[in-house]
């Protein structure tokens, strides 16, 4: 009697699973020390659709089994041992031009539907479509349009016990960040992904915004029944990374701060690069502008990162930040209190920035340590990173540093940031049932 054999197959531990989630893959009834290939692909939901893809080759163990977790591949878009490596090492391989707009899915919290595809000896052998998701799918999505207010709030609409709740601010691209907010909604908190310029009825720059504004937003977390009471954090990217200690440091119902990629300083308002004399502010409070860099526009600096830009020469950022912290008085008045912020402070940088978020961000855990802050701080240094650190296991963006060390900053700096809200609310908790 002749035994049956199995076709190699693809199996994976999960086919639907939120985006930051790991999951297992492994390729089963190989030969020993069979050479694969395993292909991925999707494509993006955007104006311009990119069609992305990874690979790699394998070779099987003596079971005839290519397990990711424990098997690094002989060539491909990554190298080293890493189970997601397909999922960080997407290169894009083509944009789609004339995609009508019935075509792409109504909303960016789409998920993402990636295949995975077996070959050997170039012959297509086995498919596995998978699903990664944004959010849980208890958790409801409300549009925010009220007492200013424009954002979007995540909440989860089967716990009638409240939650620890967060704010959500994004940088320099304006409008509503909702990648951080549906996914730590999905982890067990109420959050607002909160925008601040840049859409609807909004200022349309990143220019004078006051402070006051997100001090609204804390007063309306406060009224939503799903958000417990005493307690709420804010996480801010880039230059919400600014906006998140500048916030906490005013408003004391913030008693836990993340700035990811970006500084303890404030900076000018974001304008086109011109030779105006002077640069505006970016925060207002009570009226006021915060002391900032610079209110002199460094006008050569100005002019030269205006050419870079227009010509594709590199990123000016770096040239054009170093330029405005040059002066190290100005600097030091420009520097965000953050002794004053009511609880702890996690500050996440990459050394390879082009701009110098370590040694700007730096200066936050100099003053916390000089006025022997309370509470707990720390500064997560990735080298090999850059701005890219962020939502783990997407592919990365800018190309600053080296993948694998953006895509283990993102892993390892994500888990840190849940663990971090969720532990300071606990200890808040803890102290709150001793009092």
């Amino acid at each position: 009697m002749c035994s049956e054999i199995n076709s190699p197959r693809i199996v994976v531990s999960a086919i639907s699973s939120l985006i930051d989630r790991t999951i297992d893959i492994q390729v089963i009834d190989l030969q020993p020390q069979q050479e694969i290939e395993i292909r991925a692909r999707r494509t993006t939901n955007s104006l311009k659709p990119l069609s992305l893809e990874s690979n790699a080759k394998y070779r099987a163990n003596n079971e005839g089994i290519v397990d990711l977790n424990t098997q690094q591949p002989l060539s491909g878009t990554y190298s080293g041992i890493n189970g997601m490596g397909l999922f960080w090492s997407f290169e894009v391989v083509e944009v789609q031009e004339n995609i009508k707009k019935d075509d792409r899915p109504s909303h960016p919290l789409s998920p993402h539907i990636i295949t995975l595809s077996l070959l050997i000896d170039h012959v297509l052998v086995d498919e596995v479509e998978i699903k990664r998701l944004w959010l849980d799918e208890q958790i409801s999505r409300y549009s925010v349009k009220e007492h200013g207010l424009v954002g979007t709030y995540f909440y989860n609409e089967n716990i009638t016990t409240p939650l620890p709740g967060i704010i959500i601010l994004g940088g320099s691209e304006g409008g509503i960040y909702e990648y951080p907010a549906a996914l730590l909604a999905s982890h067990g908190f109420s959050v607002l992904a909160l925008a601040y310029f840049g859409v609807e009825s909004l200022p349309k720059n990143l220019v004078n915004i006051p402070l006051e504004y997100v001090k609204t937003a804390i007063d309306w977390m406060k009224q939503r029944n799903e958000v417990t009471n005493g307690w709420l954090g804010i996480h801010g990217t880039s230059r919400g990374a600014e906006l998140s200690l500048l916030s906490a440091s005013l408003f004391p119902e913030l008693r836990a701060a993340v700035a990811l990629n970006g500084f303890a300083v404030a900076f000018s308002g974001i304008v086109p690069w011109t030779d105006e004399k002077t640069l505006p502010p970016a925060w207002l409070y009570q009226d006021k502008p915060l002391p900032y860099l610079s209110p002199e526009n460094p006008i050569a600096v100005a002019l030269s990162c205006k050419d870079m830009w227009n010509e594709r020469r590199g990123n000016p950022l770096g040239q054009w930040y170093s330029a405005l912290a040059s002066d190290p008085e100005a600097t030091k008045k420009a520097e965000i209190q953050v002794e004053k912020i009511n609880g702890p402070v996690l500050i996440i940088s990459g050394e390879e920035d082009d701009v110098d978020t370590v040694g700007l961000s730096q200066r936050a855990i100099k003053r916390l340590e000089e006025h022997r802050s309370p509470y707990p701080y720390d500064h997560l240094i990735y080298p090999g990173a850059g701005h890219s650190i962020g939502i783990p296991n997407l592919m990365i963006a800018y190309k600053q540093g080296n993948t694998k060390d953006n895509a283990y900053a993102s892993k390892d700096s994500w888990a840190k940031t849940i663990a971090f809200f969720k532990k300071s609310y606990y200890n808040y908790i803890m102290k709150e049932e001793i009092l």
